[in-house]
């Protein structure tokens, strides 16, 4: 890849996650939408940010990309290792696609259960952070250098649970939180005990939340070692073509 074409997707990538947050929570105060049920607070925003799963994985790719572009810069000190990880890489990008297919399944099947569509910052961070970034960032999966020497199955064996830590997390946040909306809180209009109706225990029968709680944390690891297979054979390829021009 020509530097400064992996210079150019890097910024995007760091700087999009950013952007398309902070102008959420700022225009959320601001010029609040007609859904929201009111003005918000800034510390009303936050938390309504923070309840859902994009918005984890738009800061987790935002800092991996702010992470990239420092590794960039530093060529001639000491670098930042896992910021060349085809590990760490192939996680960001599992998330991504996750993201990217449930919020467009979304959309299609159901566009009133996108909250806050109707005004034009949620579109502009809609449209950036789940349309383009996610293909901006496969586009530099696909186009770097691949550095693993892992096969397929050693991923799977080795690595491909570790993508599944931070989505246990979420999940863990959301319940306990969740939870003690429900039993201490005054539940006012804003406060969303849970993100998704179909993880919410007070309102879905135990065998609909359940196995959706673990189907979504088993979820990444299936995708991220379809990810990393995909990607061993995609460079494959471009090595063999590399080496037959050459």
């Amino acid at each position: 890849m020509k530097n400064k074409i992996k210079l150019t997707l890097l910024l995007f990538i760091a700087i999009t996650p950013i952007f398309c947050v902070g102008i959420d929570l700022l225009m959320s105060v601001i010029q609040p939408d007609s859904e929201s049920g009111g003005a918000l607070t800034f510390d009303q925003s936050i938390i309504n940010q923070v309840i859902y799963f994009s918005v984890w994985t738009t800061l987790i790719t935002s800092f991996w990309g702010i992470a990239a572009v420092l590794n960039y810069f530093r060529k001639n000190s000491k670098r930042i290792a896992w910021a060349e990880s085809d590990n760490v890489m192939t996680m960001v990008v599992s998330y991504q696609i996750v993201v990217f297919l449930i919020y467009t399944f979304t959309f299609i099947a159901s566009r009133d259960g996108i909250v806050g569509f109707n005004t034009w910052y949620k579109v502009l961070k809609s449209v950036l952070e789940h349309w383009i970034l996610p293909f901006v960032v496969i586009g530099y999966y696909i186009l770097r250098e691949r550095e693993s020497t892992l096969t397929s199955k050693e991923f799977m064996k080795k690595k491909a649970w570790i993508n599944c830590i931070i989505p246990f997390a979420y999940i863990f946040f959301i319940s306990i939180r969740g939870l003690m909306i429900v039993k201490y809180s005054d539940k006012a209009d804003w406060f969303t005990p849970f993100p998704y109706s179909q993880l919410d225990p007070t309102d879905q029968p135990v065998y609909l939340w359940l196995p959706g709680m673990i189907s979504f944390i088993a979820l990444f690891y299936f995708v991220s070692s379809l990810v990393n297979f995909t990607s061993i054979k995609l460079s494959n390829k471009i090595s063999i073509k590399y080496k037959f021009v050459r």
